[in-house]
């Protein structure tokens, strides 16, 4: 349903010119130019490129000086097989919003939609992962890890299933794989189970390149 990938300072630009459609000749052979005008875009107009809305933000915060530090995450959010089409703009605005609320207005640079491609629609919501940190005058410091810790990401399909329930969609089923077709939804303590199971699995396995540079690290559960 939802993956999170991490990016050091160097692959940024790239990946934000690529959620924009902004590099001519793309790696990725399931964009349709056709359906481009599909796209759209869900984080707020700040007169400004997001790039340079990310270096402004970064400026504001203590930042470890090592050429791996993880200075951009970004979550990748599928709209359900079961979900119906006409409720796509209501999943991904309620999305945003969770992921707004989760990790601070202030902290997103960028939430596009697409809609251009093969597959099911989906949210790419890339934002500054921020911790309060009373060591140094900034008061606050970039980390990634301290973000997308273990709980975090144990708890965030949970969390974000309620909060789309608690929004009248509850039919957007982002728990688990299994769609109404294939038998439905099992219960939300099968859930978290299987999740906690898959998720010390994940931490067992050692870093898997799946041909992507070197500066990112993907995590899909």
């Amino acid at each position: 349903m939802a993956s999170v990938t991490k990016f050091t300072q160097g692959a940024v630009f790239n990946q934000l010119r690529h959620n924009l459609r902004q590099i001519a000749h793309s790696g990725n052979p399931d964009i349709d130019p056709a359906r481009l005008r599909q796209d759209y875009v869900l984080s707020p107009d700040r007169g400004m490129s997001d790039y340079d809305y990310f270096q402004e933000r970064l400026s504001q915060l203590y930042v470890y000086g090592r050429n791996d530090v993880k200075v951009m995450a970004g979550w990748v959010v599928t709209a359900p097989q079961d979900l119906e089409q006409e409720q796509y703009d209501d999943f991904f605005l309620a999305v945003y919003d969770f992921l707004e609320n989760r990790y601070g207005e202030e902290n997103v640079v960028q939430a596009v939609v697409h809609d251009d491609e093969g597959g099911q629609p989906h949210l790419h919501f890339c934002f500054v992962p921020v911790v309060e940190d009373k060591k140094h005058e900034e008061g606050y410091k970039v980390c990634a890890n301290d973000v997308l810790d273990r709980r975090e990401l144990r708890n965030f399909h949970p969390d974000l299933q309620r909060y789309l329930d608690e929004h009248g969609l509850e039919d957007a089923h982002v728990m688990t794989g299994v769609t109404r077709a294939q038998g439905g939804n099992r219960t939300v303590a099968e859930l978290k189970s299987e999740r906690e199971q898959e998720y010390e699995q994940e931490t067992e396995r050692p870093e898997l390149d799946f041909g992507k540079p070197k500066v990112e690290q993907e995590l899909h559960f």
